[in-house]
């Protein structure tokens, strides 16, 4: 059975990467061929080219870092105040009965209409941007951390009780444990989440990052290439990291439930 599945799970990562290089192929094709206007959506290669002659290696790279750190400073906050108040809400009622209403309140308000109030309360420096991105997970890691701890089985929690465990014990090496599947979900879209809005957070008056390369860019009137450049290395990055997190969060899961 496992040889089974790892021979499914190769041919899905084989798939997976047969669709992306006819995707490019497809895009470079009408681009070259005039289906689609080149100087509107260039081909990759074109795209490539543009960017390799307007911006330099170290500009690049110190780019990709800025956005990373922005983005997994904010994304660890965001989930750590999200598990935390989730959890607590989701085991203590009376906490749950409190906060709940003003989280739901709030989650549906878009990250990027924060930002006016995310310049007043925090300038125009780095903890602004912080405050966006952490906004773009809080709500999915505390939704999910409660939805968690409010689906757990009963029947585990008094057999635990039968055994000795009460309080916070019973919390802690029992019910976060139980939890463990939806918030490894809520930790995913929220990562997502972040990534979504490194360019709403990156339009508060920053100089570096992904972001604020591809903004430049539109409002320098340059290259639409190097847009293009941008948005894809940001996907690119949302890609390869989630897939990290993903394995961590499996590792993580299967720890609890002896996978």
């Amino acid at each position: 059975m496992s040889e089974i599945l790892k021979t499914w799970r190769s041919n899905d990562l084989a798939l997976g990467l047969i669709g992306a290089v006819a995707a490019v192929g497809v895009w470079e094709i009408c681009a070259r061929t005039g289906v689609v206007d080149p100087t509107l959506f260039p081909s990759p290669s074109l795209a490539i080219s543009a960017a390799a002659q307007r911006l330099t290696a170290e500009t690049l790279a110190d780019n990709l870092m800025w956005s990373l750190f922005r983005v997994f400073s904010g994304f660890i906050l965001g989930a750590l105040a999200g598990a935390a108040i989730g959890i607590a809400a989701g085991w203590y009622r009376g906490f749950g009965t409190i906060v709940r209403p003003l989280i739901e309140l709030l989650r549906p308000i878009p990250p990027l209409a924060w930002i006016p109030l995310a310049i007043i309360w925090f300038g125009l420096g780095e903890p602004s941007k912080l405050f966006i991105i952490f906004l773009g997970a809080f709500f999915p890691v505390v939704t999910a951390a409660y939805q968690g701890m409010r689906s757990i089985d009963p029947v585990l929690l008094r057999a635990a009780q039968t055994l000795g465990l009460d309080g916070l014990p019973l919390l802690l090496r029992v019910a976060v444990p139980a939890t463990a599947p939806d918030l490894a979900t809520g930790v995913r879209i929220g990562w997502g989440l972040s990534f979504g809005v490194l360019v709403a957070a990156e339009l508060i008056a920053a100089d570096r990052g992904l972001g604020y390369m591809i903004i430049n860019e539109r409002n320098t009137g340059g290259s639409v290439g190097v847009i293009i450049v941008g948005i894809l290395l940001i996907g690119a990055l949302n890609l390869l990291t989630d897939a990290a997190i993903g394995a961590a969060i499996k590792r993580w899961v299967g720890r609890w439930h002896g996978a």
